[in-house]
């Protein structure tokens, strides 16, 4: 028997074959589709409260039955069924089936991707944004973003080869900040001239021992943090294209950081030369 109240089934889904089901592993797996359909995968109970509190849309909810059983579970629970998002009951091993680790948390989310115009993002000018060219790793592409919004950027824009920043690996990374961070998506072809109308300076991180120390540089006017992918870090006309290069100092016999590692380094440095504090 089924419940009858608007957006709730009361029937256990026990197939892998249900549509519900289909949709949320091809969404997980297909990242073009993603992008073309405006939808994403968000898995775990941090990452559901963290949808449901920034006002991110919310296409459908895939529920583990007991997950109101203790009470963060409940309020996750109690606020999908006030808000009418239609949610389906989903036998938890089915949950993993998503995305491995789901069956613990006991929900899974379609959600509607929030993504901001390029030329949106840099009007108004913004004070800070973080670039990221190449950064293919989900982990290290959302742990990026979620620097980047403790740390006071403005947004994010993701540049050629990089990863998608709404792939649900992505966003466990990036634990919420996606949701709340404004995040673009662009060609180094376009970003490039239009941070330059916008009167945006570009600051490059890099490896080569000409990079100036962060604390050395001046990083309080309008600027844009770009990093690129480790070992082979950013090509030669993005480093041309900064107005400073930045070389974070290693002790002897270190040669590289962990992307995100230097992001949040310069990202520090960047605030703490605007006195930015919370």
């Amino acid at each position: 028997m089924k419940d009858r109240r608007p957006g709730r089934e009361r029937e256990v889904v026990r197939s892998a074959q249900h549509p519900a089901l289909k949709e949320a592993r091809r969404l997980d797996a297909d990242a073009a589709a993603r992008r073309r359909e405006g939808k994403a995968i968000a898995w775990g109970r941090h990452l559901a409260l963290e949808a449901l509190a920034s006002g991110l849309e919310i296409e459908r909810a895939l529920l583990a039955p007991g997950l109101d059983r203790d009470q963060e579970g409940g309020r996750i629970a109690a606020e999908i069924a006030r808000r009418g998002i239609p949610a389906v009951p989903v036998a938890p091993a089915l949950l993993d089936g998503i995305a491995a680790g789901a069956a613990d948390q006991g929900v899974v989310l379609v959600v509607r991707r929030r993504e901001t115009p390029l030329g949106d993002l840099l009007t108004p000018r913004p004070g800070l944004l973080l670039l990221a060219h190449g950064i293919q790793d989900p982990g290290n592409l959302g742990a990026m973003i979620r620097s980047a919004h403790a740390l006071g950027a403005a947004g994010v824009v993701t540049l050629d080869g990089s990863g998608d920043p709404w792939s649900s690996r992505a966003l466990r990374a990036a634990m919420g900040a996606a949701f709340r961070l404004r995040i673009a998506s662009s060609s180094a072809a376009e970003a490039v001239p239009a941070l330059a109308r916008a009167g945006i300076g570009i600051v490059a991180a890099t490896a080569a021992d000409d990079g100036t120390p962060p604390d050395r540089a001046d990083l309080r006017s309008p600027l844009a943090l770009l990093l690129g992918r480790e070992g082979s870090g950013l090509p030669r006309d993005l480093l041309e294209a900064a107005s400073v290069r930045v070389r974070i100092p290693m002790a002897a016999g270190a040669d590289s950081l962990n992307v995100h590692a230097a992001a949040a380094i310069l990202l520090y440095e960047a605030g703490r030369q605007r006195g930015v504090s919370r």
